[in-house]
């Protein structure tokens, strides 16, 4: 949970992560492909109010904010989780990009890694793959415009 001292604004996100320590759940993967796009689960995380506990959700999520941070590593490690997983993976296939038309996907600013917030899955291979994989891992998104 996020406290704020001082100023705060009144179009601030509220958003965060659970990374759970639940049963593992694992999804189907059909003809060893594992698509990653709008099709298949959330890609937008905005203002909400949401909850997100599937894995395709949260497998977006976290590809994300791969592309928000910018970060090459963060990718890796969830190539690596993905493969560690789900034995039966062929091929990764990542679609969701910044094009309005077709397989959108966003973070609102505050609750991105653009600025910081919600890496916490990418602090090692251990918590990512809890982070994907627990049926009690969640994303919840809100604001503060109440």
């Amino acid at each position: 949970m996020k406290v704020r001292q001082g100023f705060v604004s009144n179009s601030s996100s509220s958003s965060f992560i659970i990374i759970g320590n639940g049963k593992k759940v694992y999804p189907l993967i059909n003809d060893g492909i594992l698509i990653v796009d709008s099709n298949h689960g959330e890609t937008e995380f905005g203002w909400g109010p949401n909850c997100y506990y599937d894995f395709e959700s949260r497998l977006n999520f976290c590809y994300i904010q791969t592309n928000c941070g910018e970060n090459e590593e963060w990718l890796e490690m969830l190539e690596m989780a993905l493969k560690k997983n789900l034995p039966d993976l062929q091929e990764l296939q990542w679609l969701i990009n910044g094009d309005y038309d077709k397989n959108y996907g966003y973070i609102d600013h505050q609750s991105s890694a653009c600025e910081g917030q919600n890496v916490e899955m990418f602090e090692n291979i251990d918590t990512l793959e809890r982070f994907l994989f627990c049926g009690d891992s969640m994303i919840e998104t809100d604001n503060d415009n109440y």
